[in-house]
C-alpha cells in the first residue's frame, strides 16, 4: 500500500502546473522566439504517449489561431516611411537610413491592401499540423469519419480552416468535412463582448504602469542615431516610441513572409529585440486579464469552454467517432489556455521586467498556436480518459490523476463545469 500511494503521489504532482520559465540565454540563443506571438510556429517535439491498454481515440476538439499573417493594419509603415520620407528630402537621413527607407517601401508594397491577411506560411504551418493529427491518431483520422470546422468570419481564420480541413481530405478521401464561418457561431469562436467583466480597482494602475514600462523599453534613440544624421534635427517631429515599436513589430513580421528575404534586425540590438518582447509579453499578459490585479477580461473566453464541455459531452453520448475543429485568434487561445489551467499559461505576475521567468506568449501563441483534447475510451468501460495539448505538445491542467498525461473526463468535467458555475457569468442588458 505504501508503494502504490507512493507512485499515485509522484503521477500527481507531474499532473501540476508548473512555471514554463525562459531564461535571457534562452532569447539570445534563439532570437526568433523574441518576436513572441509573431513567433513562426515552433516544431512540436514528436513525443506521442501511447494511451492505456485498450483505449482508442475517438474524438478531437480543437481550437487553433489562425496561421502567420501579415501586420493587421499598414500604421506602422505609414508613420515611419512618412517620417523617413520628410527626413530624406531634407537631407537629413545617414546612408543607414536611406537603405532601410528601400527596404520598408518594399515590404510595404507587398503588404499594400494584405493587412492581417494569411501568408503563404500561414497555410503551410495548418496544412503540417493537420497532417501531424493524422500521422499521431490514424485509427481516429484515417476512417470515414465527420469533421466539423468553425473558423471565425475573419479571412485568415477562414483560410487556416481551408488548409487543415484541405490536408485532412487529401490524407483521408473519406472524410466528411463540414466548414461553416457565420456570426451564428462568433458568441464562443471570439471574445464575447456581452458578458460583463468583473471590475478591478488596480487594473489602471497596472496600465499607467505597462506604458511607463513600453516608453522605457522601446525608447527610439537608438533607432534614431542610426537613421538620422543629427537626431537633435528630428526632435519633436519623430515619436522615439511611435518608432521603435513600430520597427520592432515590422521585423518581427518579417518571420511571416521569409519569401520577401527582407529583415530589420540590423536596426535592433540583441536586446533591444529582446526588450521589445518584454513589451508585448506583459501586454499580453495584462491584455487579457492573467496578470494579478488585472480586470479579468477571459470571462469572455467563458463560452469557449462551455462550447467545448457540451460537445464533447455530446459527442461521447452519441457513442460515434469524430473530429470539432474551431479556428480564431491569438486572443482567444491565450485566455482559454489560461482557463484550462495548462502549465504554460499560469505564471503571470506584475513584474513586467521578470514576467519572462514565469509566462512567456512564445510558448503560448505563435502563429497558428492551438490547443487540442483528445478523447480515448476502452470497449466495456465507461471511463473516457481525455489528454491536453498545447501547441500539440503533451501538458498538464491542475486537475489530480493516476495516468497522466491522461486524466478521467468525469473529473475534467466536474472540474470545468464547477469553474463555470462559480464565474456566476452575467450578460449585458
Amino acid at each position: 500500500m505504501k508503494l502504490s500511494f507512493i507512485n499515485l503521489t509522484a503521477v500527481f504532482f507531474l499532473a501540476v502546473p508548473a512555471q514554463a520559465q525562459t531564461s535571457r540565454a534562452e532569447l539570445l540563443a534563439h532570437l526568433d522566439l523574441a518576436s513572441g506571438n509573431y513567433c513562426n510556429y515552433p516544431q512540436p517535439t514528436g513525443h506521442v504517449t501511447p494511451a492505456p491498454d485498450g483505449y482508442e481515440p475517438f474524438y478531437v476538439s480543437h481550437y487553433g489561431r489562425h496561421g502567420a499573417r501579415y501586420m493587421t493594419d499598414d500604421d506602422p509603415y505609414k508613420y515611419i516611411i512618412g517620417k523617413l520620407d520628410t527626413a530624406q528630402a531634407n537631407g537629413w537621413l545617414t546612408d543607414k537610413g536611406k537603405d532601410v527607407l528601400v527596404r520598408l517601401k518594399i515590404a510595404a508594397e507587398n503588404a499594400r491592401r494584405r493587412a492581417g491577411d494569411l501568408t503563404q506560411l500561414g497555410g503551410r504551418q495548418h496544412r503540417a499540423i493537420a497532417h501531424r493529427l493524422c500521422v499521431n491518431y490514424p485509427s481516429l483520422l484515417m476512417q470515414p469519419i465527420t469533421v466539423k470546422a468553425n473558423s471565425s468570419t475573419v479571412r485568415r481564420c477562414m483560410l487556416s480552416m481551408a488548409n487543415f480541413c484541405q490536408e485532412l481530405k487529401t490524407l483521408n478521401p473519406s472524410l466528411n468535412i463540414l466548414m461553416d464561418a457565420s456570426e451564428h457561431d462568433m458568441y464562443y469562436i471570439v471574445p464575447n463582448d456581452s458578458i460583463v467583466i468583473p471590475k478591478s480597482e488596480t487594473d489602471g494602475a497596472l496600465y499607467e504602469k505597462l506604458d511607463s514600462f513600453c516608453h522605457e523599453k522601446l525608447n527610439g534613440r537608438n533607432q534614431i542615431a542610426m537613421l538620422i544624421k543629427d537626431p537633435t534635427t528630428v526632435s519633436g517631429f519623430i515619436d522615439g516610441y511611435k518608432l521603435a515599436d513600430g520597427l520592432w513589430n515590422i521585423a518581427s513580421n518579417m518571420q511571416c513572409l521569409p519569401e520577401l528575404l527582407l529583415s530589420f534586425n540590423d536596426l535592433f540590438t540583441d536586446d533591444e529585440l529582446i526588450d521589445g518582447f518584454l513589451v508585448y509579453n506583459a501586454s499580453w499578459c495584462l491584455w487579457e486579464g492573467l496578470m494579478p490585479g488585472s480586470q479579468h477580461s477571459y470571462y469572455a473566453i467563458y463560452p469557449l469552454l462551455k462550447n467545448f464541455l457540451d460537445e464533447a459531452d455530446a459527442a461521447i453520448s452519441s457513442g460515434n467517432s469524430s473530429v470539432r475543429l474551431r479556428f480564431g485568434h491569438d486572443s482567444i487561445v491565450l485566455p482559454f489556455a489560461f482557463i484550462l489551467g495548462v502549465k504554460e499559461a499560469v505564471g503571470g505576475t506584475d513584474d513586467m521586467e521578470n514576467l519572462h521567468n514565469y509566462f512567456s506568449i512564445f510558448r503560448l501563441i505563435p502563429m497558428a498556436g492551438n490547443i487540442q483534447l483528445i478523447f480515448f475510451r476502452k470497449q466495456g468501460s465507461d471511463d473516457i480518459l481525455v489528454k491536453f495539448l498545447m501547441n500539440e505538445n503533451e501538458t498538464s491542467v491542475p486537475i489530480q490523476t493516476d495516468c497522466y498525461p491522461f486524466y478521467h473526463w468525469k473529473d475534467v468535467r466536474s472540474y470545468y463545469r464547477n469553474m463555470l458555475r462559480d464565474a456566476n457569468i452575467t450578460y449585458k442588458k
